[in-house]
This record gives structure tokens, sequence and C-alpha cells, in this order.
């Protein structure tokens, strides 16, 4: 996949788009499934400036409960760890290179921070990374590809 470097691309990531894989780097550079084989997600970004992203384990357990609400603190837990999802602003900071204002998510401390990704885009490909993350286990590049679903 070729990267992006000297022209603008946000027109063209606009749409729909379905994850392919998620995948992050290691500090000993191994490459290691973050939310398994198959984990299911979507990304959208749209023409008014608003971008919106979700992504699932590929398997989460039921709460035992029908209740939203009503899940245990072990139930509650492992939801929270299986799934990402935050909507914001975002802008095409330099050619390549997307700055998405974090206005609501599900991790707490991303709330109205700035989250960077780094864009390659070869036909209707889409690659995100990160710069380097702090994990549990120390500093990641989280490399995340879609497939355009819909303009």
């Amino acid at each position: 996949m070729s990267s992006v470097t000297n022209e603008k691309i946000g027109k063209r990531i606009l749409g729909a788009w379905k994850l392919v894989s998620w995948v992050f780097i290691n500090e000993s550079g191994e490459e290691v499934k973050f939310f398994g084989q198959q984990p299911k997600g979507i990304l959208i970004y749209h023409d008014s400036g608003y971008m919106s992203v979700q992504i699932a384990r590929e398997e989460r357990q039921d709460f035992a409960s029908q209740g939203i609400d009503a899940g245990t603190k072990e139930e509650m837990a492992e939801a929270f760890k299986t799934y990402l999802s935050y909507y914001g602003r975002y802008e095409e900071a330099e050619p390549g290179v997307f700055v998405h204002s974090v206005e609501g998510t599900l991790f707490p401390n991303w709330l109205k921070h700035k989250e960077t990704r780094i864009a390659e885009l070869q036909e209707d490909v889409l690659m995100l990374s990160t710069p380097p993350t702090p994990t549990s286990t120390g500093n990641v590049v989280f490399k995340i590809t879609w497939k355009k679903i819909m303009n």
C-alpha cells in the first residue's frame, strides 16, 4: 500500500468503511491482533467534518441479565475491554495526517482529546496508524485497515 504524502486526501476518505483488521506493533516489533482474528467495526467520515468509529472484539459475552445497566462488575468490565468507540470533528492537518477532536467516547480519557491518525489510501483500502500509544504492555503503534463500503 503506498502512502499519500504530498496531496490532501480528505475528500477521498469520505464515506463508510468496514473494518478489515486491527493490529498493533509492540516495542519488540511483534504484530498482535488487538481484538482477535476478526474484529468488527465501522468508520464514517462525513463531509460536515464529523467522524465516528466503532470497533468490537470478534466474540463478546452476553450479560446474564437483559438490562443494559444490570450487568455484574465483571460483565461490564469485560464489555468495556472489548469495545472501542468515539466520535467528533476531524481535519486533515497536513497531507495524510488526520486529527480527530473527540467529542464523545467510551474511553473517558479521550474526551476533548485530539487523536492523530496517519493515513495510507489505495483505491478502496484505508490504513490508519497511530503514533506510539501507551498501553498496559508498553508503547504500541496501532494499524487499522478499512475497506470502503459506501461513498
